[in-house]
């Protein structure tokens, strides 16, 4: 007889996957699950996380949308599916996502530098720069993230130069 494994020690197990690279056996115990707790939101955070690891784009991004609908106040909700929209759908699609998340997370540093990054690579330089002027008044370590952020390498002699006015 054996005996039923419950949802904590399925996260736990698949926590420990994820720790060591072993993604595919993390999906595996999260599909193991019981049927009554899939649609948690520890075990979809988890299984989106799982998904992206895997490049798995389209379910990573629908499981994004389904957190953010479901827990809003999560900043980092946001965060994941506009990566995952960014990769499955493009840059355009995951700013816009990013800005309804800004509204909700204006304090937030790491949507204004992603927002940075994602209009540097539409070109939109002006809006760019306001965003990464933002994300460095929040957080004084978005600075040298922006100068090793390879989507920022348009506005890198700017952040060298110390950010001055447009």
């Amino acid at each position: 007889m054996s005996a039923r494994v419950s949802t904590a020690t399925h996260l736990r197990y698949a926590t420990g996957f994820i720790a060591l690279g072993l993604h595919d056996d993390a999906r595996a115990e999260l599909a193991a699950v019981a049927p009554n707790d899939q649609e948690t939101l520890p075990v979809l955070t988890l299984r989106a996380h799982v998904c992206a690891e895997l490049e798995d784009w389209p379910t990573a991004a629908a499981l994004g949308e389904s957190l953010c609908q479901r827990a809003p106040a999560n900043a980092g909700h946001w965060i994941q599916w506009a990566y995952a929209v960014r990769r499955h759908t493009g840059i355009p699609a995951a700013r816009e996502i990013l800005l309804t998340a800004l509204g909700l997370h204006p304090q937030e540093s790491i949507l204004h530098f992603n927002l940075a990054c994602y209009d540097a690579q539409l070109g939109n330089l002006p809006a760019a720069r306001a965003h990464l002027r933002n994300a460095c008044a929040l957080d004084g370590a978005c600075r040298e993230m922006a100068l090793a952020d390879s989507d920022l390498e348009s506005l890198k002699a700017w952040v060298s130069a110390g950010m001055p006015a447009d």
